[in-house]
């Protein structure tokens, strides 16, 4: 069997990883893929010399502002870390008490140091994006949103449509069964066999069709236009004379239709004259160069 080597850990580490690994070479060993003399014993040195001075090699001397690292201690006791290993929330809750102890060390420091910590009320960062871009955004976002109300609208007046028409149909169902049973309660009392409850609940408003039945009187102006205009019949000649009407001459005044007829020379209203016509303006204009 291969065995790793490694001088951090006090047993070799042999877990199910290893012996597929090594399943796997005493196959290709069978097969005769490979050698024996291929395969090699491989260890791990830990050169603690060596490490540190290639970490000072790529370590950057800078100054704490520019890496912020922080580093936190909670010694926790070696009880408590095994039942923290095995159980997820405890490890969370840690690591929340680890990053906020260091958080708070970080921010008395940099209060120390002269540095603010919040921003200013008044600043005023520059968007990365243009305002063009953010206004087309701002546009494709308001049209999603009335595309979405717009088809939230139809979908519920297709539902109300719907309901409408179940509703209408129960409507007209009821209206229909209730005509039935309302003449067939008809035909039963013409023909008496009708009992003393269904004739109790079948009400007829007798008083309001006795009520009814007597003709409203006409009032006067009713009449008066009734005699004057008419009241329907026949609407044509009815102004021609007749004989009778021909011989009648009581509505006639000597006073109303014995006025001569106004002209030029018997009207003695007051006003401007008459403008002459055109065929004597004509003849007054043509005088009038001939002087």
């Amino acid at each position: 069997m291969i065995v790793l080597e490694n001088p951090l850990l006090e047993d070799p580490v042999e877990d199910e990883a290893s012996d597929v690994e090594e399943m796997e070479i005493v196959g290709a060993l069978k097969s005769g893929k490979i050698s024996e003399g291929a395969i090699k014993t491989i260890s791990h040195v830990n050169n603690v010399p060596k490490l540190k001075e290639r970490l000072e090699a790529i370590q950057k001397k800078l100054p704490w502002i520019e890496s912020l690292d922080v580093t936190v201690d909670l010694k926790v006791p070696t009880e408590e870390m095994k039942a923290i290993i095995s159980d997820n929330f405890k490890q969370e809750m840690l690591f929340y008490k680890q990053s906020q102890i260091g958080t708070q060390q970080s921010i008395a420091r940099l209060k120390n140091m002269g540095i603010a910590t919040k921003r200013p009320e008044d600043f005023f960062a520059e968007m990365v994006k243009s305002d063009e871009h953010m206004k087309r955004v701002k546009e494709k976002l308001i049209s999603k949103q009335l595309t979405l109300e717009r088809t939230e609208k139809v979908t519920k007046m297709r539902k109300m449509k719907k309901l409408g028409k179940k509703v209408q149909q129960e409507v007209l169902k009821k209206r229909a069964e209730e005509k039935k049973q309302m003449m067939e309660n008809v035909k039963k009392i013409r023909k008496g066999k009708a009992e003393a409850e269904e004739v109790d609940n079948f009400d007829i408003d007798t008083e309001h069709e006795a009520s009814g039945s007597q003709k409203k009187e006409i009032n006067r102006k009713r009449k008066a236009k009734d005699s004057k205009y008419g009241f329907g019949g026949k609407k044509k000649m009815a102004k021609k004379n007749t004989t009778e009407s021909y011989k009648d001459v009581s509505s006639f005044s000597s006073r109303i239709h014995s006025k001569p007829k106004r002209s030029a020379k018997n009207d003695k209203r007051k006003g401007k004259p008459q403008r002459p016509g055109k065929s004597k303006r004509a003849n007054m204009k043509s005088k009038a160069r001939n002087k």
